[in-house]
């Protein structure tokens, strides 16, 4: 979905399916203009394209929230026949010409380094209303980082204790085995534990986790990512929601669009 300054935009399709894209006359009279884009699909990217170079033609500068970011899990190739598709995605981004890009908790410190103008938000006052919400029935809480990548992502914020995942895997296939819990020392038995993570699209990592910090007896057990995918409520391969080691999952609004009783979602808003 894509918003003019908190408002929407009027599209309607010829018969060969391409747009006919309606500007409300109100965004025409400004000087500059927010645009936010909450991904949906990549049909959106085209037509980001053409709202911006129509309002960039008439003097109108623009800026861009972009709170989650495709093509984020692409960031590096390993051999030739792999596209880089987050490289291209930056440079067509960048050649729209935007003021500033914000985005919020990219999964790619990579990202950082291929936009130009970008400036990051962290998701800490979401996970910190995550953790207000779970303190209010289970005060003696843990944190968990599904790998050591995400411990040195989120564990500065904040000066509860934690413990990290290892995960093991099939490296033919890239399959999650399982995780080794690396407790540091905390005993987690009946502690209340939240999983911290970027991103979950059917909930692999977290899932196994959870199984993981069961096994080692601890209480109940709680999630966040920023963005949640909506296939991560499949009912055939969304892990994370089906069974009972995972009580609640909290998220933002930043990519899940649908509705499911084990997920809390926090409303982005859309002027930044």
């Amino acid at each position: 979905m894509i918003q003019l300054e908190n408002i929407v935009y009027h599209t309607e399709y010829f018969p060969d399916g391409t747009q006919r894209i309606i500007i409300p006359n109100e965004i025409m009279k400004l000087k500059e203009v927010q645009v936010c884009w909450k991904y949906e699909k990549e049909e959106e990217l085209l037509t980001l394209f053409f709202l911006t170079k129509h309002l960039a033609e008439r003097g109108i500068c623009c800026t861009l929230y972009m709170p989650y970011v495709p093509n984020g899990r692409m960031d590096r190739v390993k051999k030739d026949t792999e596209v880089f598709t987050l490289k291209y995605f930056a440079q067509m981004i960048n050649q729209m010409h935007f003021k500033t890009v914000k985005v919020l908790d990219p999964h790619s410190h990579v990202l950082e380094a291929l936009l130009d103008r970008v400036v990051i938000e962290s998701p800490r006052k979401y996970i910190e209303k995550t953790i207000e919400s779970i303190k209010k029935v289970s005060p003696d809480l843990v944190l968990y980082f599904p790998d050591e990548g995400a411990m040195k992502r989120y564990s500065h914020m904040f000066s509860l204790p934690f413990c990290y995942g290892l995960k093991k895997r099939n490296w033919e296939n890239g399959e999650i085995l399982g995780i080794c819990v690396v407790t540091q020392g905390i005993d987690i038995r009946e502690k209340n534990i939240l999983m911290i993570d970027d991103i979950i699209a059917y909930g692999g990592s977290l899932y196994y986790s959870a199984n993981a910090l069961k096994e080692l007896g601890c209480g109940e057990i709680y999630a966040y990512a920023t963005h949640v995918e909506n296939s991560a409520v499949d009912p055939q391969r969304g892990k994370l929601v089906q069974g009972d080691n995972v009580k609640q999952i909290f998220t933002t609004d930043s990519l899940f669009t649908k509705e499911h009783k084990k997920i809390t979602v926090f409303p982005l808003s859309s002027k930044q």
